[in-house]
């Protein structure tokens, strides 16, 4: 089976635009931007780090949804700063430390797998199972239970997701508790049956077919 590569670098056009954005936000006054040797520097420690983990967290999330990436090529634009990442394109900030940035990155592109399907992956079945939530939560619950069984399932590193909840709950804090509420919904099941059930309802999917 043939997974995208993953091109981690930096981008010199989308920086000033983020550096100039986040400094215009309150919060982020006395935030320091770090110079350009630095964020290269830190890129080559995040793709040292990634190589150590990037084929079982592809497989593992190319397996468990049945579904393949539709590029051969996924870039990921690192900028010196970004209050949050994004998926589409994906943009990261240079200030995570290696395994956080690992961790982070597998959530974008879990966003990016299901962006790429679409067509065949009804996200609107989240609002029947979870009502009462909000759009982000239902999100995340998703993307969630995936991290779930990338952190005890496939790395087999437990201290991983122990990480990722104080992260969500520290967001939580600072006005933004959906990630800490998806991931409230998703411990309180089994998030394997969860995966499972979202999947069952969806369409007919492209299901085992490769990149050429």
């Amino acid at each position: 089976m043939k997974y995208p590569q993953i091109n981690i670098a930096y981008n010199r056009f989308l920086d000033p635009i983020f550096t100039e954005w986040i400094q215009s936000k309150p919060k982020w006054k006395d935030w320091r931007s770090p110079t350009k040797e630095e964020v290269l520097n830190r890129i080559e420690v995040y793709k040292k780090e990634w190589r150590k983990y990037e084929k079982p967290i592809l497989k593992g999330v190319c397996d468990v949804l049945e579904l393949l990436f539709l590029q051969n090529i996924v870039d990921v634009h690192i900028v010196s700063g970004n209050p949050r990442a994004f998926s589409n394109p994906i943009v990261m900030k240079s200030s995570y430390a290696p395994e956080e940035f690992v961790d982070v990155l597998a959530h974008e592109l879990i966003h990016r797998l299901l962006s790429n399907h679409a067509e065949t992956i009804n996200m609107k079945v989240l609002v029947k199972m979870f009502p009462k939530e909000d759009s982000l939560t239902r999100g995340h619950v998703l993307i969630h239970a995936i991290l779930k069984y990338l952190y005890l399932d496939i790395l087999k590193q437990p201290e991983r997701l122990e990480k990722d909840l104080k992260r969500s709950y520290s967001a939580s804090i600072k006005g933004v508790p959906a990630y800490h509420r998806a991931w409230e919904i998703v411990n309180a099941g089994d998030y394997m049956k969860f995966i499972r059930d979202f999947m069952k309802k969806q369409k007919p999917l492209l299901r085992k077919k490769a990149v050429e």
